[in-house]
């Protein structure tokens, strides 16, 4: 698809129908939930091509070039910085519950030992979350949750504790987790950020130890993310269900 194929008639026409019965000012509203969706995945396309370069060992100073900012613009606004939990999310996309509990989980793992919220933590309250997106993806490529709770919290265990926090911030790869998890999001047409998204996202970076459990255990991110876009294909085709009307 050509940029020139995005048809800003089109934007207008999908909000007019959206919005046939409402008022000006509510087409006011939709529209601006609209471009903000727009911005984000403004965002994210241009983030996907920097990690790509980065991975492929281009600099922050040739990305500044190719971007046309300074090596201090690009890295502010590519290398998601440690802060709170809340902070983390950039925009259209919001967690879904099981997803924020999943974040506030990871915190309370932190809470006992660590000052930050790691990757490990966000992975072992996935783990722990047994209905969430994160598991359906496990099993439906037959690995047991347990086994790789294990694994991360032996690699936990062995980078050792530090002192605690009552509220750590959230770790720099653990920030990054989340920008990415909006960005696989995105990718896959959902309307929030779910715990399967928040798995690909650890799985996507093999130099994370979050990563490296998740290669570990057999779970590759092509082999997650193809399992993923498969649930997302069977959760768009199975019929919503009808509610029964109470008799009266």
């Amino acid at each position: 698809m050509a940029v020139n194929d995005l048809d800003l008639d089109q934007i207008i026409a999908a909000i007019d129908t959206a919005q046939a019965a409402g008022r000006p000012l509510d087409r006011v509203t939709a529209a601006r939930e609209v471009a903000a969706r727009l911005e984000a995945f403004a965002h994210h396309v241009v983030a996907h091509y920097v990690d790509e370069a980065r991975q492929a060992g281009a600099s922050w100073t040739d990305i500044g070039a190719a971007l046309s900012v300074t090596r201090q613009a690009a890295q502010q606004r590519f290398v998601p910085a440690e802060g709170s939990v809340g902070a983390a999310n950039r925009a259209a996309v919001p967690y879904s519950s099981r997803a924020a509990t999943a974040l506030e989980a990871a915190r309370d793992l932190a809470r006992e030992q660590h000052q930050t919220v790691t990757d490990l933590h966000l992975l072992l309250a996935l783990l722990d979350n047994r209905s969430g997106g994160a598991i359906v993806l496990l099993r439906g490529l037959d690995r047991r949750a347990a086994d790789v709770r294990k694994l991360a919290r032996a690699t936990l265990a062995a980078e050792g504790t530090r002192a605690s926090a009552k509220s750590p911030d959230l770790g720099r790869a653990a920030a990054r987790a989340l920008e990415v998890a909006t960005r696989e999001a995105l990718r896959l047409g959902s309307d929030d950020v779910g715990t399967e998204h928040l798995l690909l996202a650890l799985a996507s970076d093999e130099q994370r130890p979050a990563g490296r459990v998740l290669a570990e255990a057999g779970l590759s991110y092509p082999a997650l993310r193809r399992e993923a876009a498969n649930q997302a294909r069977l959760a768009r085709e199975r019929p919503a269900k009808r509610t029964r009307k109470k008799r009266v």
